[in-house]
């Protein structure tokens, strides 16, 4: 199969998934007659020996917390409802479920993961290699040169200290602002007025993840080694994608994404300023052939269960895709770690650590701006 046809095939495989969504999860008309959009991702697992595709999750959204609202999370609400890093936590929390499911079935197998030769380890298996479909190029470096047109941008000179998180910290712009400004880290976009959100956007942390890999602190406790992304598909495969995505960390030990294009559509793509930012975003995870989970989500939580203010947050308000949900799984599989919060755990794990760190100085040599501490037991 040429990487022309894989890419059509992905996207087909994807957009034909996204069709069978609940309507809560997508775009709808807005009373006053203004259509609304959205941004699709989902994580595929290819076997090009038999042409297989799997599903393994799938994001809807466009939306990200302002930082302030983190300190009544306490791992519940998801910070950034960007489609691709839905996508990338749903990925994980299925490789949860089924290391779960082989933990507790010793005699069963799973089709994404297996057990490993050494002890208390899995493996994911081999024959898969990976791909992220995105519908549109992600927000930040990589889109930069499209937002000549938009609506949301901000050009400004050079040494304006607007445009910055911290004037200190030069090398991390807030979100559109000083467009023409490229190879730098941005948190997610969003309106001049609104409260600032201190979430890096989906090109950065995607770029992180050549190095990082795909996996999170659990995950990556769990399986005996990484696992990277191989495919990135998209519609609009621009010269510049290759840049921001190779060049920022060519003299750190990655494994580079492949560039596919898909030439299929997706409906509920931006085609106008005229249209709104869909609120709700959603997330679904093919957890095994036969079993999934499909959830809708608002302001971070499952969508209907959003508490305004200083309220604390109503009982089962979680995702499946949250850090407090997936900290709770990955408790019933070590559960000599049920002392930790999340945070105290994730300090432990030194390696995956080490090279965050790396990958942040590179980014952003003159500093880093982290998001508030959200931590659960």
């Amino acid at each position: 199969m040429s990487d022309v046809s894989l890419g059509n095939k992905v996207g087909q495989k994807v957009l034909e998934a996204y069709q069978k969504l609940g309507s809560s999860c997508k775009p709808s008309t807005r009373s006053n007659g203004a259509n609304e959009w959205t941004v699709l991702a989902s994580i595929v697992a290819i076997d090009r020996s038999s042409n297989d595709f799997r599903l393994i999750s799938l994001g809807t959204g466009v939306k990200a917390l302002p930082d302030a609202f983190l300190h009544r999370s306490n791992g519940k609400m998801v910070h950034d409802c960007h489609a691709e890093i839905l996508a990338l936590r749903a990925f994980n929390a299925v490789i949860l479920h089924q290391i779960a499911f082989l933990n507790s079935n010793p005699d069963s197998e799973a089709d994404l993961v297996e057990r490993s030769h050494q002890s208390q380890e899995f493996s994911f298996k081999s024959k898969w290699e990976l791909a992220i479909y995105i519908s549109t190029l992600p927000c930040g470096d990589a889109s930069m040169d499209l937002l000549c047109d938009d609506q949301g941008i901000v050009e400004m000179q050079e040494n304006d200290p607007i445009q910055y998180v911290d004037p200190m910290v030069v090398s991390i712009v807030r979100g559109r602002f000083n467009y023409s400004k490229k190879k730098v880290v941005r948190t997610k976009p969003g309106r001049v007025d609104s409260q600032i959100t201190l979430s890096k956007s989906c090109s950065d942390k995607l770029c992180q993840r050549q190095v990082i890999s795909i996996l999170n602190c659990m995950t990556w406790n769990l399986l005996s080694k990484p696992v990277y992304l191989k495919y990135f598909i998209t519609s609009n495969t621009t010269e510049y994608l290759h840049q921001s995505f190779y060049d920022r960390i060519r003299s750190l030990p990655n494994v580079p994404l492949e560039f596919l294009r898909c030439s299929h559509k997706f409906e509920h793509d931006k085609h106008s300023n005229e249209e709104e930012p869909c609120s709700i975003s959603s997330v679904k995870l093919y957890l095994f052939p036969d079993s999934t989970i499909e959830q809708a989500l608002l302001n971070g939580l499952r969508n209907g269960f959003y508490t305004k203010g200083t309220k604390p947050l109503r009982s089962n308000c979680e995702s499946v895709v949250s850090r407090y949900s997936q900290w709770n799984l990955f408790k019933t599989i070590r559960p000599e770690l049920s002392n930790y919060s999340y945070l105290q755990f994730k300090e432990t794990v030194r390696d995956r650590n080490k090279l965050i760190q790396n990958c942040r100085q590179h980014l952003s040599p003159k500093g880093w701006i982290s998001t508030s501490r959200d931590d659960c037991l």
